[in-house]
């Protein structure tokens, strides 16, 4: 794999899930000066002062593209990606299972440096997309509690928080300071029928810790009302004892 010719259109805005679409984008990438999508770039439309360079702003004016592929396509490609397993992944270890199943030839020097190159440019690719977000499954939250946090399906940042505001105002109450979005993943409406599993269970537990205290408290109110039934009781005799005193005298 790490001898084989690149070829293009690599065809990653439609086809990123598809395997031979993946491995064309992973070993074009691996290079130091990648062609691109089309395959237009060559070495002179690069930068040269770093290890994993990047297209010059006369190629790319508003450095919009990683090496002329989107990061929305690479973030989709890396997420449909089988040898990674992390929802963020971001760092060299992210990737090394990626790389060491592409080149299996290439010695623990070869899978590091290839493995910083991903990272360097698929990472970079997830985390612009993590720090911007997508249409997807958002987790908004106010607190530290998994009462304090909701999965919600939103198109950005703003949009979040405001559905938690709308939808959540009576639970985050005083709490408004402290609440702040962060996109999750791509994804469907119909998957928040189990997204907020652990807000329900945690409300669940608050439900039974309140009614052990209020059983506890129960029996603590009767051991109360019986002590007082003692007091008075003891008043009754008394009275009763000095009763019988004087009708004997």
């Amino acid at each position: 794999m790490a001898r084989q010719r690149r070829s293009f259109p690599i065809k990653i805005s439609t086809d990123y899930a598809k395997r031979d679409v993946q491995e064309a984008v992973v070993l074009d990438l691996v290079h130091k000066f990648p062609r691109g999508p089309q395959g237009d770039f060559v070495k002179s439309d690069y930068y040269q002062y770093d290890t994993d360079p990047g297209l010059n702003r006369t190629v790319d004016p508003d450095c919009s593209t990683i090496c002329g592929y989107s990061d929305v396509d690479l973030y989709r490609m890396v997420m449909n990606l089988n040898e990674v397993t992390d929802s963020n992944p971001t760092s060299e270890w992210d990737y090394r299972q990626l790389v060491q199943a592409m080149f299996p030839t290439v010695g623990q020097r070869g899978v590091t440096r290839r493995s910083r190159r991903m990272a360097a440019r698929l990472g970079r690719a997830v985390r612009n997309v993590m720090n911007r977000g997508l249409s997807g499954i958002w987790n908004v939250s106010w607190g530290y509690n998994d009462t304090d946090k909701a999965m919600m399906h939103a198109d950005t940042n703003e949009d979040a928080l405001n559905q938690a505001k709308i939808f959540f105002g009576p639970i985050i109450g005083e709490n408004n300071h402290r609440l702040g979005a962060s996109f999750v993943r791509e994804g469907s409406p119909l998957e928040l029928l189990t997204a907020n599993d652990s807000m329900l269970k945690g409300f669940d537990r608050l439900v039974a810790q309140h009614e052990t205290r209020i059983e506890k408290i129960k029996a603590e109110i009767e051991s109360f009302e019986m002590g007082k039934s003692f007091v008075e009781m003891y008043a009754i005799n008394c009275m009763a004892v000095e009763t019988e005193d004087g009708v004997s005298l």
